[in-house]
């Protein structure tokens, strides 16, 4: 009998925490400017995924990057839109073998207070390249903001 309980103590408590953490998914795809212009960052488009292979990813309406000079070094930041996300990872980048874009050197996720934002410098910043990002929070789905809320939000930080 107290094995018994042992058991479905186990299964309520992962239970339960099952359903107060959830994932998003993010994809940042840049795209090298037409014009070619020297120095000039990328244009990128950040969509929002419930799962990796979400096959209807919602396009944000508006550019979530800007530039920024870090110790002497231009660097171009953009907000992947996970406030609140306990962690964020960079599951995957294309093309895979990229010539000018080398994690923590010329890209990287970078938490700032509530958010986080993945950043991309030197020729990386130019290149078209494409990343996944899984943001990791540890409250139920239903408790983060709608897209629209999002949106609102962000617009306001920029």
């Amino acid at each position: 009998m107290t094995m018994g309980r042992l058991l479905l103590a186990s299964i309520l408590v992962a239970a339960v925490a099952s359903e107060s953490v959830h994932w998003q998914w993010r994809e940042i795809r840049c795209k090298e400017n037409e014009t070619n212009e020297q120095g000039q960052a990328s244009a990128c488009e950040l969509q929002l995924k419930e799962h990796e292979n979400d096959e209807n990813p919602r396009v944000v309406p508006f550019n979530t990057c800007t530039d920024e000079t870090v110790n002497g070094e231009l660097k171009t930041y953009c907000d992947i839109l996970c406030p609140g996300a306990d962690t964020a990872y960079r599951i995957t980048r294309w093309p895979q073998q990229h010539k000018t874009c080398f994690t923590h050197t010329t890209y990287r996720l970078e938490r700032r207070e509530d958010n986080f934002y993945l950043w991309r410098s030197g020729d990386c910043r130019s290149s078209t390249i494409g990343f996944t990002i899984r943001c990791e929070f540890k409250s139920p789905r239903d408790d983060f903001l709608s897209d629209q809320e999002l949106f609102r939000v962000a617009k306001r930080l920029t």
